[in-house]
């Protein structure tokens, strides 16, 4: 698993304007979207985004058990596959 060491984090303020708090996660989970978009080849391809608040997410490589659980879980979820 690559260094996972490196970290940056950004800020995106909207002033004049007030927003519910389902305008606000909508916005939210739309600017998480466009910088892992904006990432592009950079990232690791099985970076995930994983919402901490609704306000917050986090958009990174996580632990390989628990890329397992979450597969043995969607396959779950998925039922047979044909």
């Amino acid at each position: 698993m690559p260094d996972n060491t490196g970290k940056s984090e950004f800020t995106f303020v909207v002033t004049g304007v007030e927003l519910t708090k389902d305008q606000e996660e909508r916005i939210s989970r739309a600017i998480a979207q466009a910088g892992a978009l904006a990432l592009g080849d950079v990232a690791p391809r099985d970076a995930l985004p994983v919402r901490l608040d609704p306000k917050i997410w986090w958009y990174g490589q996580p632990k390989d058990v628990l890329v397992r659980e979450l597969q043995q879980f969607a396959a779950a979820e998925a039922g047979p596959v044909r």
